[in-house]
């Protein structure tokens, strides 16, 4: 099974970086331009069962997707399952890893997927998502730098 890793160093707490990631206008806010993510009537801040409907635009078609948060771990991340959506398998942790300097963390983004099945899967590919994963994880790691620079 395929899996996806990113990681950014960021100067914040645990705990300031993981309200940032709780609360979904801040994803959505640092998702690509082009994929035109939106959620649909997201809560303030998700919680230990919430589902998460949004829409985004991938492979020419826009989609709509809903994950449920799964696991959550205060202040070290949670992790969402895609619960509708074309893919076969999809389980995102969000990991916040502390650093050796008590203002800096590490963010992970760890994202486990299995392509989808049957003619669509000849389209979008293992390959392909990984390409698309590592495009738009480092456009989020641009923002969220700047989010959390050093002052």
């Amino acid at each position: 099974m395929p899996i996806f890793e990113s990681r950014t160093e960021l100067y914040t707490t645990q705990h300031e970086l993981f309200d940032f990631i709780l609360r979904p206008v801040n994803l959505e806010a640092i998702a690509p331009p082009d994929m035109q993510f939106v959620y649909v009537e997201p809560p303030e801040v998700v919680t230990l069962g919430s589902r998460l409907t949004c829409k985004a635009q991938a492979y020419g078609m826009v989609q709509q997707l809903t994950y449920e948060i799964v696991d959550l771990k205060s202040p070290t991340g949670f992790r969402e399952k895609m619960v509708e959506g074309p893919l076969k398998l999809w389980l995102h942790d969000y990991i916040i890893e502390p650093h050796s300097s008590p203002d800096r963390v590490t963010l992970v983004n760890r994202i486990e997927f299995e392509p989808p099945g049957g003619l669509m899967g000849f389209l979008v590919t293992a390959d392909r998502i990984l390409e698309a994963l590592d495009d738009g994880f480092d456009y989020r790691r641009g923002l969220l730098e700047k989010r959390f620079a050093k002052q």
